[in-house]
């Protein structure tokens, strides 16, 4: 098994109550990338578990800071979760995972290993190819609407709308 990471994506948050749903649409957007939908579930649950952990210790007067970081490594999806909390609670477990937490100067990464689906190790992983961006600046105006998903609309709406009161 090699130890070599092959791809790392990470995303800043507030521990806030909107860090939650904002990890689910990250989780979702990374494995929709990396062609590993069917490892969706676990890991939705397993990183919102444990930021929402993290959002429940924050003190609300100055939140933490926290980085939700996934890995593909070897044969393991690793989900690593960065906060400075000053002396947090351990991390709530789900039978059998494989997780630990390693302390740091600012607090602490909590770490869980996935496998990843039979037969496939990281260099097998498609990833995406992702394009130079374009600026708008020199592009010219072609007069055609921009259009977007309206499943995806109607998602996104409706949990902003439980974010809210």
């Amino acid at each position: 098994m090699s130890a070599r990471t092959t791809q790392v994506d990470d995303l800043r948050l507030v521990a806030q109550p909107s860090a939650v749903p904002c990890t689910e649409l990250f989780v979702r957007l990374i494995l929709t990338d990396w062609s590993l939908l069917s490892m969706l579930d676990q890991v939705t649950a397993t990183t919102s578990r444990l930021v929402g952990d993290i959002v429940d210790q924050s003190p609300k007067s100055a939140p933490a800071f926290l980085t939700v970081r996934l890995q593909i490594r070897g044969e393991v999806l690793v989900i690593e979760i960065e906060d400075d909390l000053i002396a947090p609670d351990p991390p709530r477990t789900a039978p059998g995972e494989r997780i630990g937490v390693e302390p740091t100067r600012r607090g602490r990464v909590t770490w869980c290993e996935m496998p990843l689906p039979t037969g496939l190790s990281a260099g097998q992983v498609r990833l995406p190819r992702r394009q130079d961006r374009r600026t708008l600046v020199d592009e010219p105006v072609s007069g055609e609407p921009v259009a977007a998903d309206p499943e995806v609309l109607e998602r996104l709406l409706n949990r902003l709308s439980g974010w809210s009161g």
